[in-house]
């Protein structure tokens, strides 16, 4: 896995930050505070949120206070693919290559378990938190602490807390099923006994049903009789009221008839009082016929006052309007005035215009010269001082090349000397015994006793004495190749600041060539004019607002005219009407409506009588039917009453209360002994299905005992298991310790003696017991023998610390394409942070990718990719030098 970008919203310090990171080392560097460990927090929430180890609430207790949404958005790569994880306070999704392939929160932990990294060896393996490098080796508890963790030692322990629960848990299971089986004799007892009672309630049932039977037959037949009876008396008590109602209802009918015929007789005589009313009415209709059209011709007088108010207004409004005008000639002569200005103006603005873009180009330049030269002086370069060191590159890279062609033949020296010494040792050995000197090649007997090995000797100690110097030799131009390496190192950053400086190179020739002291001057004339040209359109402007006004009070002052002229009409037919009438004023009209208001007045009194006799007509016809209607039903109750009678005679024959009441007592009291029976039967009923209900439940407890003593089986073969498993446990739980401290002493080893150039040979790890208690003991090897920690130099820990660290990382990885380091220098002294730095050039390069937050300046020399972040209210996020990726 690689990260490749994080996006920030609304996340503890970061309002909205966008994190890109490279392959190689990426420093993210600010002060405490800023914001750099929220960026890798922000990086596990995205990861592994909806994991069941993260708290309800997360995100909404994150969240920054009073703005939008939270959301975070993590792009990283792992084996070929690119994904992208998305988590909001609303929702989640995960995204294959682009296609949707997860939405919950806790199916995409899940995926990321599974598929990526599962959280323990993320936290355990991938990421070493402040305190970790060091810390780890010095303190027994924190070396104790992860351990257990990366070697899974944990997962044992909670293996065997689980299977002590089990087996507690089957021992109480089997206390328990002991318990019902010894139940089992009295339970069979019990069921005897129920289905003896359950053979004896039958037979009782049996015998209460017959009985029921026998009075139920007879309570059948009282019934019938007495429900015969008992409808004959209610029919006669029925007959009895309906002859009272009717009775009643035919009185009712004779006084309502009565009170009819009286009220006939008023409306008669109101009738004919409103007749002679009548024929007043048709002798005033012409009277108030005048008075109505005189008051009619009277409401023009209100009219001819408002005509001539109107008159005057419209006179006095069209002279204001021949007045306004007039002025008009004047303001067209202005306005041309105002075009010819505007032309030359705009002329003017026009050649300036260039000049104003030229200069808005210039001052982009100089920004961007500006930029340059910023990140230059953050870089603490001058582009003196980086083609200076750019040369000394290119001289570094051709000394590395000599030194490399040097170092190849001092290695062929030694291993060429090396042969011959080797071949020097093997003639020693072939000399016993032999003829012939495997020197010069004369018979062995020409030389002295003790000659030939003298010399071999001599030739072999001239030889180590070469390979010693050649080996110094050798030594010193592998410390020259580190040093021009670490020079070389800084390569891509002077590149990429190469490239900063051609730039602002450029960017100072493009300023001189346009020339900015003279553009400056035409762009503050631009905006002069620019304001001139402005201030003529509003004024022209205006001008023409002004004309087309004096265009609307030509129209309005035509509009007045003609209104005058209607107004003038209506007054000459106001008083043709009133000269129509033969009246020479309207006093004359007030004084006849005056003569006419008295009869006026009684007709309008009157007015109403010819509806009020239709409608005591229609009231009298109404009383007549109703009369008729009253007759008709007093003949009809008549009959009805004598009906009613005669079948009242006919229900009293053959009828008598005391039969009656005689059979409606036998009826009840043989009733009453049937419920008692019915009862009795269906108590003991009720006693049969409890009985049987009892049975059932006996049956079901001995099938729970039969399947107990099976169960008990099982239990014990299964506690018998489970112990025998916990037992295995804890022998697995031993030897995968035993083997992953081996495997993390022979990884962490070969990185400790890699990191310090073979010094120290390697570390033991071993669990020892001391004081009645176990621990891990860590030593190094140093020639040939173990040594504690504190043999070591504070720049050494750090190397072992970073070496042991890493052999975590490894043994629970494998292949370590991702490192994580959160603060590895605070209270580091300056010997430990210069070895971290050098450790991280030299040896965390060969990780893909390593990500490493810090507040201290010096690792950037040891980083690919810095990204800066400061917090001023909020934090922010900028790319202080860039990397290959």
């Amino acid at each position: 896995m690689r990260v490749r970008k994080i996006e920030i919203r609304n996340f503890r310090a970061h309002r909205k930050s966008v994190v890109e990171f490279s392959d190689g080392i990426n420093l993210i560097i600010g002060q405490n505070g800023a914001g750099k460990s929220s960026i890798l927090e922000a990086i596990f929430a995205s990861l592994y949120l909806g994991h069941p180890s993260f708290p309800k609430g997360y995100l909404k207790a994150n969240a920054r206070v009073g703005t939008g949404e939270l959301s975070l958005s993590l792009e990283f790569e792992h084996n070929g693919k690119t994904y992208r994880i998305t988590r909001t306070t609303k929702k989640s999704e995960l995204l294959e290559n682009g296609r949707l392939i997860a939405e919950k929160s806790s199916d995409i932990a899940r995926w990321v378990e599974r598929n990526v990294y599962p959280l323990q060896i993320y936290t355990n393996a991938l990421y070493i938190r402040q305190g970790e490098i060091e810390g780890i080796i010095t303190n027994r508890e924190v070396m104790e602490k992860v351990l257990r963790k990366v070697l899974g030692i944990e997962d044992y322990e909670n293996a065997e807390r689980n299977s002590a629960d089990v087996i507690r848990e089957l021992k109480r299971r089997k206390e328990n099923l002991k318990r019902l089986i010894e139940r089992k004799a009295e339970i069979e007892e019990n069921l005897r006994d129920a289905e003896k009672r359950f053979a004896e309630t039958l037979r009782k049932i049996s015998e209460l049903r017959k009985r029921e039977r026998e009075l139920s037959a007879e309570v059948e037949k009282l019934s019938k009789l007495y429900q015969e009876m008992k409808e004959r008396k209610e029919l006669i008590t029925s007959l009895e009221k309906r002859i009272a109602l009717l009775e009643k209802s035919l009185a009712s009918e004779e006084k309502l008839l009565r009170e009819r015929e009286k009220r006939i007789g008023e409306l008669k005589l109101e009738l004919e009082e409103l007749e002679e009313k009548k024929a007043r009415l048709e002798e005033l209709k012409p009277l108030a016929e005048e008075y109505t059209e005189l008051g009619r011709l009277l409401k023009l007088k209100d009219e001819l006052s408002k005509v001539e108010v109107g008159l005057s207004s419209l006179r006095e409004k069209l002279r204001s309007l021949e007045r306004e005008t007039a002025k008009r000639a004047e303001l067209e002569k202005k306005l041309e005035e105002l075009k010819k200005k505007e032309a030359e103006t705009r002329r003017e603005y026009e050649r300036l215009k260039e000049r104003h873009r030229l200069y808005q180009r210039a001052l982009s330049i100089l920004g961007e010269a500006e930029k340059h030269r910023k990140e230059l002086e953050r870089a603490g370069y001058t582009v003196e001082k980086l083609e200076k060191e750019l040369k000394e590159i290119e001289e570094a890279k051709e000394e590395l090349e000599k030194l490399q062609e040097e170092i190849s033949k001092v290695r062929e020296k030694i291993a060429s000397l090396k042969g011959k010494k080797a071949e020097l040792m093997a003639n020693m050995e072939r000399l016993e015994g032999a003829k012939i000197c495997p020197l010069c090649r004369r018979p062995i007997d020409e030389h002295e006793e003790g000659e030939i090995l003298a010399e071999y000797r001599a030739e072999i100690s001239r030889i180590e004495g070469e390979v010693k110097t050649l080996e110094e030799e050798l030594e010193g131009l592998k410390k020259r190749e580190v040093e021009l390496r670490k020079l070389l190192a800084k390569e891509p950053k002077l590149i990429r600041l190469k490239k900063t400086a051609d730039l602002l190179r450029e960017a100072e020739e493009k300023l001189e060539e346009l020339g900015v002291e003279e553009l400056e001057r035409d762009a503050e004339l631009f905006e002069e004019t620019k304001e001139k040209l402005i201030g003529l359109k509003k004024e022209i402007r205006g001008v023409r607002e002004r004309l087309e006004e004096l265009e609307g009070l030509e129209k309005e002052k035509e509009e007045v005219e003609k209104e005058l002229h209607a107004l003038e009409e209506r007054k000459a037919d106001i008083l043709k009407r009133l000269s129509e009438r033969g009246f020479k004023s309207f006093e004359e009209v007030e004084e006849r409506i005056g003569e006419l208001e008295k009869p006026y007045r009684e007709f309008l009194s009157l007015k109403d009588v010819p509806r009020r006799i239709e409608v005591l007509e229609r009231k009298l016809d109404v009383e007549r039917r109703k009369a008729d209607e009253s007759r008709a039903n007093m003949e009809r109750l008549k009959a009805e009453l004598g009906k009613a009678r005669e079948e009242l005679e006919e229900a009293r024959e053959d009828f008598s209360e005391e039969d009656f009441e005689r059979a409606e007592r036998e009826y009840l009291e043989k009733s009453r002994v049937l419920e008692r029976a019915r009862a009795e039967r269906e108590g003991a009923e009720s006693l049969r299905d409890e009985i049987a209900r009892l049975i059932d439940e006996l049956k079901a407890n001995l099938w729970e005992i039969e399947k107990a003593e099976k169960e008990l089986e099982l239990v014990e073969k299964a506690l018998s298991d489970i112990t025998a498993f916990r037992e295995k446990i804890a022998r697995l739980k031993a030897e995968e310790e035993l083997r992953g401290l081996e495997e993390v002493q022979k990884l962490a080893g070969e990185l400790f003696s890699e990191m310090t150039e073979g010094k120290y040979q390697g570390i033991r790890l071993r669990r020892e017991k001391k004081y009645g208690k176990e621990r891990i003991e860590l030593k190094v090897l140093y020639a040939g023998n173990e040594v504690g920690i504190d043999f070591l130099s504070g720049g050494e820990r750090i190397a072992l610390g970073l070496a042991f660290r890493l052999a975590l990382s490894l043994y629970k990885v494998g292949n370590l394409e991702l490192l994580i380091l959160d603060e590895p220098t605070p209270f580091l002294d300056e010997e430990r942070r210069k070895k971290l730095v050098e450790i991280i050039s030299s040896q965390l390069r060969k990780i893909p990718q390593v990500i490493i937050v810090s507040h201290d300046e010096e690792l950037k020399d040891a980083a690919d990719y810095v990204i800066r972040v400061t917090n001023a209210g909020e934090a922010r996020v900028e790319v202080e030098s860039l990397g290959a990726y």
